[in-house]
């Protein structure tokens, strides 16, 4: 019988903040950004939606991978707290990650800010944003960048067996961030194996996750995995729009999986009997508030459950990572 793997990538997690307010911030260039509704674009995500998450996760058995932001948005370590933020608000949600949502998803840092970059030598943000500050640097450079990120999220008990891009970061210069990945994982975590999550393919049914680092398949004792997300993000739309009503949001959940188990991307997915590796974002379940996404996963993850049963089996991307390493032919 067939077990296809199935993983969900969850980007831009972060306690207390809405990390998309700060993006579209920036690219409306306003301290008041709004949404294509017209609605202000909620600046928190409270800590009630992290325990919907995890009730909806929990319930139809989702597994896979978890940003945490560990300096989100450029306000400060999440070990220390985020000024404007009450602390033991911040504590609980990284408390409810670690004790709930580890068990069953990887948690990544998605690199540092997800924004503007951080000196190290200074402690102060750069002028430019972490996608536009990797396209010139180097393994030596970002070696320690890297490892900051995984460090904070050491201090407040999460281990991070992977990275996460933001935006593309990394892209131009991917040799040597799969070697600064490496690097900062044995630094950290004295760590060997890990993995990345950086590119998209949604455009045919090949597998496109591959180990990536050392370019010799004989050597096992260190890799880097790339994971390739081979679905697009349809729960994105549901913060543009005030449709929230169940015609909406199975609508949405058609677009990964049909009612009848036919169409959608997951089944194309399924029907090539590869993994299937798909991603969304913080903001989309949230939905401004509305949590149309979230309801929307829950569907999806239902209709999983019930057309694929035992032919599919959640998984995390290190879990993914591993099973690509160990097929890599010596």
């Amino acid at each position: 019988m067939m077990n296809i793997s199935i993983v969900c990538i969850i980007d831009d997690a972060a306690p207390c903040i809405n990390a998309y307010w700060w993006h579209a911030a920036e690219s409306q260039n306003t301290d008041k950004p709004y949404h294509q509704t017209g609605e202000p674009v909620q600046q928190r995500i409270p800590l009630s939606f992290l325990k919907e998450f995890v009730d909806v996760t929990l319930k139809w058995g989702i597994k896979g991978k978890f940003s945490v932001l560990p300096y989100p948005a450029g306000l400060g370590s999440i070990a220390d707290g985020l000024p404007g933020y009450p602390k033991s608000e911040v504590d609980e949600w990284v408390k409810i990650v670690r004790r709930e949502l580890t068990p069953f998803f990887d948690i990544t840092p998605e690199i540092l800010t997800h924004a503007k970059a951080l000196d190290l030598s200074t402690m102060t943000l750069l002028p430019e944003n972490e996608r536009n500050w990797a396209t010139h640097q180097t393994e030596a450079t970002l070696t320690p960048y890297i490892a900051y990120a995984l460090q904070i999220l050491k201090d407040v008990g999460l281990d991070a067996n992977g990275v996460t891009s933001p935006w593309d970061f990394g892209r131009p210069v991917e040799s040597d961030y799969q070697r600064a990945i490496l690097n900062a994982q044995k630094l950290v975590n004295n760590r060997s194996h890990t993995w990345y999550f950086l590119h998209t393919n949604d455009r045919d049914t090949q597998f496109h996750s591959k180990v990536v680092y050392p370019a010799e398949p004989e050597r096992k004792d260190e890799w880097v995995v790339s994971i390739v997300s081979q679905c697009g993000d349809f729960l994105w739309q549901t913060m543009e729009t005030f449709e929230a009503d169940d015609a909406y949001i199975c609508s949405i959940a058609d677009r990964y999986l049909t009612d009848d188990g036919k169409r959608g991307r997951l089944a194309e997915l399924f029907g090539a009997t590869i993994p299937i590796v798909f991603h969304t974002h913080w903001q989309s379940l949230f939905s401004n508030g509305r949590k149309t996404g979230l309801l929307a996963l829950a569907e999806v993850g239902k209709r999983v459950k019930r057309i694929w049963g035992d032919k599919v089996r959640w998984t995390t991307c290190y879990e993914l990572a591993q099973e690509i390493a160990s097929t890599v032919k010596s």
